[in-house]
Order: structure tokens, then sequence, then C-alpha cells
């Protein structure tokens, strides 16, 4: 696995595509709890963007939301050719399928099967929600844990993983689904930096072939350096987007500069 890590061979030299991911106006409650408000995004193929902001801001809740493990109340979502509007009624489930076959989600908490080695682990969705046949499979998963540098941990099970490789191989799950999009929700937290850093450098990797992500992060270094964009989140709104040099050096909202100032320590 080769490791780039210059902004220069990242997702920002790629020409970006046309628009895939669009959400309008998305708000979530939970009881009395605005998790999302009003939030619009949209994210062009071949896009990178970092999802930043304070603990509690609405990222992963946000993630969630895109990928359909949790149903906003309102606003409306497209990915691809497929969208759907909420609030109108019940969301039907192949409507959910449908959108989420093109997107893969990397968690914060690796969600492997720890009664399964690395290899079924990879394999395993393929079959059930690709109908692929297990040999298909089982070169598609092996593929992809080479990507990403464990092709040696093909049979080993969770527990005799590192964090790191276990956050690894949850990203080879991700990838041989052949999403479109790749959604990471704070893919480095709880690992320590050593670890994390393997993880970015995947990241990276994947940037610089072009792959669409979304990503929710406090890693600010990888943000400026990889995102084509940066994405501020505060009480479950968006306050500022833009390049990730401007966003960084020069925020205009207030709150983004507090935010700032509290993780680079300037």
């Amino acid at each position: 696995m080769s490791m780039h890590s210059d902004a220069s061979a990242t997702a920002t030299a790629h020409q970006l595509g046309q628009e895939f991911v669009r959400a309008e106006g998305l708000v979530k409650d939970f009881g009395q709890h605005r998790a999302i408000d009003n939030v619009s995004l949209s994210v062009a193929k071949g896009e990178v963007i970092a999802l930043i902001g304070p603990s509690g801001a609405g990222k992963s809740t946000l993630l969630r939301c895109l990928n359909l493990l949790e149903t906003p109340d309102s606003g409306s979502l497209a990915i691809a050719d497929k969208r759907i509007v909420f609030g109108t009624g019940q969301v039907k489930r192949q409507q959910v399928l449908r959108l989420r076959r093109h997107t893969g989600m990397v968690f914060q908490s690796f969600n492997l099967f720890p009664h399964l080695t690395a290899l079924k682990n990879v394999s395993l969705a393929q079959m059930r929600v690709l109908g692929r046949s297990e040999k298909e499979a089982t070169e598609r998963a092996l593929a992809q844990l080479d990507r990403v540098g464990l092709a040696s941990k093909a049979n080993a099970y969770p527990s005799q993983c590192s964090g790191g490789q276990q956050q690894r191989i949850g990203i080879a799950r991700a990838l041989a689904m052949d999403p479109d999009l790749m959604l990471f929700d704070e893919p480095t937290s709880g690992l320590d930096p050593e670890v994390g850093a393997e993880i970015l450098a995947v990241m990276r990797e994947l940037a610089a072939d072009g792959t669409t992500m979304l990503i929710a992060t406090h890693e600010m270094e990888f943000a400026r350096h990889v995102s084509n964009q940066v994405v501020v989140m505060v009480d479950g709104a968006i306050i500022e987007q833009g390049q990730p040099e401007q966003v960084m050096s020069a925020p205009a909202h207030e709150r983004t500069q507090k935010f700032l100032s509290a993780v680079l320590g300037r």
C-alpha cells in the first residue's frame, strides 16, 4: 500500500464531476432536541468534504441521515438519480435500499462481527445485499483487504487485530460494496495518533483515487490538506463552508473562529 502524504496527490488534483448528492432542508428531531436543523448540502462526484465542528454539533446524525440509518423528519435527499422527500408519509423500504445502495459507511466503533474472520466480515454483505456468489465476494474482499494493507489478516478474527486494523477492515468492507459515496464518521476517534495515521493514509489514498467522500473528523490537518471543501456544523446547522484554506485560516463566522482556536490551540 503506497501512502500519499502531500496534498497535491489527493482529490484536489481531480477535476470534480457533476453534483452527485443533494440534501435540501433536512431536519431531524429526537424528542425535543433538534439534531439536524434545516441542513442543505451538495457533493460533487470525486469531491472530498470534511465535516468539522464541536462534539454534539450533529455531524454523525447528518451522516446517518444521508445513509438513511436515521430517517429525516422533513427535507429531501437525492443521490445519483434517486430522490426521497421526507415528512410526506412513510418512506418505503425499497426507496431506502435504492438510495443506500450508493453509499458505504465507516463507523467510529468498528461494528465488525466478532465471530467472523476479516475475510468473512468483508464478504458477507456482498452476498446478502448484492447477491454475489461466495467466490466473487471472496475475490472482491481479498482485493479490498489488500488495498488497505491487510491481505495477511484475511483469516484473523477482530479480537486478533489492533484497533487500527479493525478500522481498516471496516473500510475494506464498505469499499467491497462498490459505493459511489463513502461516509466516514470520526474514523480515527479513540485510536492513538500513530494508529490514526494509518487510517488517514488509507483515506488519502482513496482521495487520490478520486473517491467521493464525506468525512466527519477532528483531524484538522487532514481537513486542510486532503478535502476540497470544509463544512462547519454547530448546533445541528451548517454555519460556514468553503475552501479549506479559507475556512481554516480566515473563518468568517465567530463560532468557527472559536472552535478552531480551541482545536488548533491558536
